[in-house]
């Protein structure tokens, strides 16, 4: 009886030991408390900050001629994600959140307010950016309002944003409203751009 147990014992340590846990967590900015990387000017530019995030990883953030751009690591303003921002004016909202493999960021959810017009009626979605020792870059778009939005934001992340090549990979998108006003290419394609 004892032979039998035995093995069956070890034969699911692999699984047990192998096992990770996926989490959230959140972090809030405020600009007006975030370090200054570059003054804005008198006209269209009003900034560049960096701000504490989450396990050594900073939140970038940007504002030229009413458009955010954001990234997040330790030098967001070489990232691919930095380089990308939707067409129509936009925001990029605090909190990010943070999806965590045992305890180390692997993405990062950020929700935008996107406006219609001029009457500043705003739409939201929430980019999720795959994260990399050296850049972040976006890997999926959730309409924010597609059915139970931040849950297919975390599913989408944990899925994707792991295995996604910055350098070609293509983002996509869950929504019921179209696709995001964004144009949706690989990073290679946008330093060709010049972007």
């Amino acid at each position: 009886m004892k032979r039998v147990a035995i093995p069956f014992i070890f034969g699911l340590w692999p699984a047990v030991a192998g096992a990770t846990e996926i989490t959230s967590a959140y972090t809030r900015f405020d600009l007006a408390k975030c370090q200054v990387i570059e003054k804005g000017d008198e006209y269209v530019f009003q900034g560049i900050w960096r701000c504490p995030g989450l396990g050594g990883v900073d939140i970038f953030q940007a504002s030229f001629d009413d458009r955010s751009y954001a990234a997040f690591g330790r030098d967001g303003t070489a990232h691919c994600a930095f380089r990308k921002t939707f067409g129509p004016l936009n925001t990029a909202l605090s909190p990010v959140e943070w999806r965590l493999r045992d305890g180390k960021p692997f993405a990062a959810i950020e929700r935008w307010a996107v406006f219609k017009d001029d009457a500043v009626n705003s739409y939201t979605w929430l980019v999720i950016n795959a994260l990399r020792p050296a850049d972040s870059c976006p890997v999926h778009y959730v309409a924010g309002s597609f059915p139970a939005a931040n849950q297919q934001a975390r599913d989408m992340a944990d899925r994707l944003a792991e295995g996604f090549d910055c350098e070609t990979g293509v983002p996509t998108y869950d929504s019921t409203i179209g696709p995001p006003p964004i144009e949706l290419l690989s990073c290679a394609v946008v330093k060709q751009q010049g972007q």
